[in-house]
């Protein structure tokens, strides 16, 4: 199913190879590595400031999972440090096989990987069957950690042999479940931990959720406790840039939502402003072009406006060729109560806000970048203070 991982000249040469396989031999502590579609820079970000508190972590600065930045973390591995951290993006070819089977972690997290329907993408289909070739090159006795709720991860896993698996989701029969979730805007997310544990965090989304499970059964199983966990997470951990992070500007809160547009990202941006719907005068969402939307590009965006125009959303702002296209889906139910605009510049975007922006409003911004998010902080902070919701 997944081959052996066989190493190409412009990827690694041979005597770099064997500099890594030493390295990685000798290293005697936890390697933690994480894939999937969502929420593996969360989940890695959670992680990294758990075990941050008891000792010495290797993780890129950066924080991209590309082939690059693996390959220079890997060179650096070595037993002054307590913990690996690795993230891996899809890498193309045979590449993504290669990369994990130099890491060899000890603990693998798959996020998700998607649905296994009929109608899903081919290309994704290969992506997560790739994805979970990280599994297949753990190390001996090493531990899988896989999202219960997720089909496609389910199916797949079920081809790999004796593999010691920890589960994670919103069903009961995971190892770590949550329960009785509550939401409330700014003020993070309240839920229950395998039905006992009261918790709330300040996380925005169900996805984080999910990636707090993640990130617990992960650091469980080396040892951390539960209380531990959340006193941590509560007072040194917030989202990273682009990934939720919510900024406050005096009755105005943004969201963070700025890393790359996907139809699922943008979905979840939504669902997380809509939880500010009790908290705020007007919902804004400022939206780019979708990567990963599949053959028929135009029509996908359509759809992703159909689906917000469900939302409580006031104002839609999209930027970019394609993504004029969410705003036709969008006005699809004409209102007079909702406001769309299309157009191709911040400028612009900047100049409807001055006309349209209310004083107490919850702003979303997705997939246009972290210059563009730059800009955007640039812009409220000559209107109101900042400070960020932890």
């Amino acid at each position: 199913m997944f081959g052996k991982p066989g190493f190409k000249k412009d990827f690694i040469s041979d005597k770099e190879k064997k500099e890594i396989l030493r390295r990685r031999q000798a290293f005697t502590n936890p390697i933690i590595a994480v894939t999937g579609n969502l929420g593996k820079t969360s989940t890695i970000s959670m992680i990294e400031t758990i075990l941050s508190a008891r000792g010495k972590v290797l993780r890129h600065p950066n924080g991209c999972g590309n082939l690059q930045n693996n390959f220079s973390t890997l060179k650096k591995l070595n037993n002054t440090y307590d913990f690996g951290l690795f993230e891996l993006n899809h890498q193309k070819g045979r590449q993504f096989v290669e990369l994990v089977h130099l890491i060899r972690p000890n603990i693998a997290i798959v996020t998700n990987l998607g649905d296994a329907h009929l109608n899903y993408l081919e290309r994704m289909i290969r992506q997560a069957i790739e994805k979970a070739s990280l599994l297949k090159y753990m190390d001996q006795d090493g531990i899988a950690i896989l999202n219960k709720d997720d089909e496609l991860s389910y199916n797949i896993v079920k081809q790999i042999k004796n593999l010691n698996v920890i589960q994670f989701g919103l069903n009961p029969h995971a190892d770590f479940y949550a329960t009785d979730i509550e939401q409330f805007g700014p003020g993070g997310m309240r839920f229950k931990l395998n039905g006992r544990f009261e918790i709330q965090l300040p996380i925005f989304s169900i996805q984080d959720l999910y990636n707090f499970l993640a990130a617990v059964a992960a650091v469980a199983h080396i040892g951390f406790s539960l209380n531990d966990v959340v006193e941590i997470l509560n007072t040194k951990f917030s989202l990273p840039e682009g990934r939720g992070k919510v900024l406050k500007y005096g009755s105005i809160y943004v969201i963070d939502e700025s890393y790359i547009s996907t139809p699922r990202s943008v979905s979840k941006a939504a669902r997380v402003l809509s939880t500010f719907e009790q908290y705020s005068e007007q919902l804004v969402l400022i939206v780019g072009d979708m990567a990963d939307a599949g053959i028929n590009v135009e029509q996908q965006h359509i759809n992703m406006g159909y689906f917000l125009s469900a939302l409580p959303i006031d104002l839609l702002i999209t930027v970019g060729e394609y993504a004029k296209f969410i705003g036709k889906g969008f006005e699809f139910i004409k209102t007079s109560k909702k406001l769309c605009f299309s157009v191709n510049s911040l400028n612009e975007v900047f100049e409807i806000l001055d006309i349209h922006l209310k004083n107490k409003s919850t702003i979303a911004i997705k997939g246009l970048g972290k210059v563009a998010m730059h800009r955007f902080q640039s812009y409220f902070k000559t209107q109101q203070p900042v400070s960020t919701i932890n």
